[in-house]
């Protein structure tokens, strides 16, 4: 029988052995410890911080450690270990110091120099399990939640597996669709191709993506699309089948194919041309009027540079009109000319709008033009018509303001053949005739104003800040005796326009005067300059005389009328035609009782 001094000696050989064994584990990442007698006899810090031990678990049962269901299991792996035999690695589930369960892969082998005890390593599987876990539970969630129709179909077209939204989708639950065939329920003039299309995915190996008609639980068909992908699991074929319903999108699909066609039907029965060409300029889509307004087969010109049809005189407007368009610009419709197949052109106006991508890109321009060579007609037909109406009135005007001096002056003339006439009277008959031929050199004058030719061709950069005051100037003493005050509100400054001087200070002297005119009793007027942001300038007169009514403001400007007791009604018609030739503007604002307001807008010296 061995004495305890024995036993004694053999634990402290075992306990030096062991710790000078140890003490390479003690600074290791690896999780390390040694049971002896089903105690903890050795447990580095890494073990010690996945158990959770924060006190010294050293002489303390392994048992502690493991749960009851455990133990049998721990025990014949220990005795196992005892006969110097290492058991495979182990999952295994352990309680920490803090009573948490861990789950551990656990590696055992005999100790070299003792039968009865045991080194460990663990490897924490908590997180690893845990991170598992929550990966099947979210592809549960999705699979379960997902919209699409995730299936597994057998080579021989038979359902083994389906998702919820099998449910949702059509109205069949997941238990009586499993073992049934899906192809039942495809629309009959779709099945055939799909049942060839699934034989072929399976015999050739290649996915496939099919659209079809799938009939419902409630006797509705729906429109599916399924993306099938061939799988093997030991030599037996299937397919993973995902489907998602589309038929609003074919809904959508086929609208939008309807109003298509009502939207080609409007195109190609349109009296316009209407095109739309891509960013280089070449032809997308031409309208069949092409045909009718110019000769040329519209499919001709797809893929042709637009600028072909062009006439040659307009390619550089049309290039400039295009750019703006591109640039979001919206210009003012373009008048050009596109060349007949016959050979002559065709005028056009033409308007054109951006296609615009959802990212903002220029895809193209869709021009609309129009054939006005007759509307031009009718309007040169309507403007010679007006001519020769102004015409009319105008001679007609001439005869009657000319008819009246002389009738007096073959009055006057009558009387002087009476030869007891006395001095005096033939005097004053004098003097009256020589009234009544100024008057008709007047109108005369007035009259050629008006029907002369333009002389704006010999236009200068002209100061009309000083020649506007060089006006005023000149009828100040005029304004003097009417008792009205003129005041320039502008401050002196250099402010060139391009025009002929004398003629746009003509239209100033016809302003100023009917301003004075209109104020009999005395009054102000006001005369102010704007530059406006299009660079022009803009002469404003307001004067607060007795105005005129809206009826007669109609007919400011109509040769011959006039408010005025001895005026003949062409001032005001030869100053618009002089602004009109300088292409400026005149309008004329008035209120009976308040005033009138003339403005002269004239364009600035570039």
């Amino acid at each position: 029988m061995e004495t305890s001094d024995g036993q004694v000696l053999r634990d402290s050989l075992f306990i030096n052995q062991m710790k000078t064994y140890a003490n390479q584990f003690e600074h290791s990442e690896t999780p390390f410890l040694i049971q002896k007698d089903r105690t903890w006899v050795y447990v580095n810090p890494a073990a010690r911080k996945i158990l959770e031990a924060e006190e010294d678990i050293i002489g303390q049962p392994i048992w502690n450690n493991l749960p009851n269901e455990l133990h049998p299991l721990v025990e014949e792996r220990i005795q196992t270990c005892d006969k110097g035999i290492a058991p495979k690695p182990s999952e295994q589930t352990w309680i920490t110091q803090k009573g948490n369960h861990i789950r551990l892969e656990v590696i055992g082998f005999p100790l070299l120099f003792s039968s009865h005890a045991t080194q460990i390593i663990i490897r924490n599987l908590t997180q690893q399990h845990l991170e598992k876990k929550e990966t099947l539970d979210h592809l549960k969630l999705i699979t379960e939640n997902m919209i699409d129709i995730i299936g597994i179909v057998s080579r021989e077209g038979i359902f083994t597996y389906l998702t919820p939204s099998y449910f949702w989708v059509t109205g069949y639950c997941q238990s009586e669709a499993i073992g049934t065939t899906p192809f039942d329920l495809v629309h009959p003039e779709d099945r055939d191709r799909v049942i060839q299309e699934f034989t072929r995915m399976i015999l050739e190996h290649v996915p496939l993506t099919i659209e079809y008609r799938y009939l419902k639980k409630d006797g509705v068909y729906i429109w599916l699309e399924s993306k099938g992908t061939p799988i093997s699991d030991k030599n037996n074929l299937s397919a993973i089948v995902a489907s998602r319903d589309i038929t609003k999108r074919k809904e959508a699909e086929a609208a939008l194919r309807k109003n298509e066609f009502k939207h080609r039907i409007i195109l190609d029965h349109s009296n316009d041309l209407i095109c739309s060409i891509d960013p280089d300029g070449t032809y997308l889509y031409a309208s069949l009027s092409y045909k009718t307004i110019l000769g040329i087969e519209p499919n001709s010109l797809i893929g042709t540079n637009a600028m072909n049809c062009v006439h040659m005189e307009d390619h550089e407007s049309v290039g400039e009109y295009i750019k703006l368009v591109a640039a979001l610009e919206n210009p003012l419709p373009l008048i050009y000319r596109k060349m007949h197949a016959s050979g002559h052109p065709v005028l056009l106006e033409g308007k054109g709008m951006p296609m615009v991508s959802d990212e903002g890109d220029i895809e193209g321009i869709v021009f609309i033009s129009r054939d006005i060579t007759e509307k031009k007609k009718t309007e040169e037909y309507i403007r010679n018509s007006e001519k020769l109406a102004v015409l009319g009135e105008l001679a007609a005007g001439v005869a009657h303001e000319i008819r009246n001096p002389l009738t007096s002056i073959k009055g006057l003339f009558s009387l002087m053949k009476n030869s007891e006439i006395d001095q005096s009277k033939l005097f004053l008959y004098n003097e009256v005739i020589c009234d009544e031929l100024n008057r008709i050199e007047s109108i005369v004058n007035e009259f050629m104003a008006l029907a002369k030719p333009d002389a704006t061709q010999y236009m200068k950069n002209v100061n009309i800040i000083q020649l506007l005051q060089d006006t005023v100037m000149l009828l100040t003493s005029e304004a003097n005796l009417y008792n009205v005050e003129i005041r320039l509100l502008f401050k002196e400054k250099d402010l060139f326009v391009s025009c002929e001087k004398n003629q746009i200070k003509q239209v100033f002297i016809n302003i100023i005067k009917n301003a004075i005119e209109a104020m009999n009793d005395g009054g102000i007027l006001t005369i102010a300059i704007e530059e406006t942001a299009d660079q022009k300038v803009k002469l404003i007169f307001v004067d607060n005389g007795i105005g005129i009514e809206e009826e007669r403001l109609k007919s400011i400007g109509v040769p011959f009328f006039t408010n005025k007791e001895k005026g003949i009604g062409l001032g005001l018609t030869v100053s618009n035609k002089i602004i009109t030739d300088h292409k400026g503007d005149l309008k004329v604002e008035s209120y009976p009782g308040k005033g009138t307001t003339v403005s002269v807008t004239l364009r600035k010296t570039e």
